[in-house]
């Protein structure tokens, strides 16, 4: 197995807000991408909620993390541990625009030649499979979902419900505020954001070992603006993980695109 990984913050942030994790112990791996913070909370080595969540999902699978208890379970352990420190810290959880959050893609070798795979937001696990067809085990949840919140606040308008006209939400901060509060509802997106129906919204599954050739998770900071998931794994495998972060990074500069952090492992199975 051969396994090749890659962490950068974005140039506009001191430090990254993406985490990665390989903890070969329990072969267990994945990325993490905290949600950039509408609040300004930090804590006291002055980090924010958006780090503090991807590293904190990160640390579990990294050192709590038991080898018996599923992706799922460990998912559901690490989001109850968020919501603790959230307390802790005390944070208005009552608010979801105040909530730490953070996006997941996690792999596991199992024991009985399995891959179980899960994944919250846009975080993307791809596959690469022996017959060499390429696909995405996962769906990205949060594309589209400005075009979702409208729709639902034209929908409670219908209903009576009094909402701001679509002029209010021209405000990005608003609008931001607004999709936050979509987080793991039926029309909104998921994410770990330390409250519990977040279980119930968690992609996850499995592949046969024996089928896979390659095995690639990113954070939406890879994302080619060009290319469909699928392409950007093909680039990622004409070289490395490295090399198409700098590549693509150079592309974003030279046509003026915020450059967001980048985190992936690209994962081959070598017979």
């Amino acid at each position: 197995m051969k396994v090749d990984s890659f962490l950068k913050a974005s140039p506009y942030k001191s430090v990254s807000e993406d985490a990665i994790l390989i903890n070969e112990k329990v072969k267990v791996y994945g990325v993490f991408d905290g949600a950039t913070p509408l609040t300004p909370f930090k804590d006291e080595n002055s980090m924010n909620g958006a780090y503090l969540a991807s590293n904190m999902f990160k640390d579990y699978f990294a050192r709590l993390y038991q080898e018996n208890l599923s992706l799922v379970e460990g998912i559901q352990a690490a989001n109850r541990m968020l919501r603790d420190h959230m307390k802790k810290s005390m944070v208005n959880q009552e608010k979801y625009e105040n909530l730490w959050s953070t996006c997941v893609a996690i792999i596991k070798f199992e024991n009985d030649g399995k891959i179980s795979y899960a994944q919250l937001g846009d975080c993307m696990i791809i596959a690469e499979y022996q017959n060499g067809v390429i696909k995405a085990l996962t769906k990205d949840t949060v594309k589209g979902i400005s075009d979702r919140a409208k729709a639902w606040r034209e929908e409670q308008r219908k209903q009576g419900v009094t909402i701001p006209d679509e002029d209010f939400y021209q405000d990005i901060t608003q609008q931001l505020i607004f999709n936050r509060s979509l987080a793991n509802k039926p029309h909104g997106y998921t994410v770990a954001n330390g409250r519990e129906e977040v279980v119930h919204f968690i992609q996850h599954g499995q592949v046969n070992i024996s089928d896979i050739k390659a095995l690639l998770m990113i954070t939406d900071g890879l994302f080619h603006p060009d290319y469909f998931i699928e392409e950007t794994f093909k680039m990622v495998q004409k070289s490395d993980v490295s090399s198409y972060s700098i590549e693509l990074e150079q592309f974003e500069r030279s046509n003026n695109l915020r450059s967001d952090d980048k985190a992936g492992i690209m994962i081959q199975l070598v017979k």
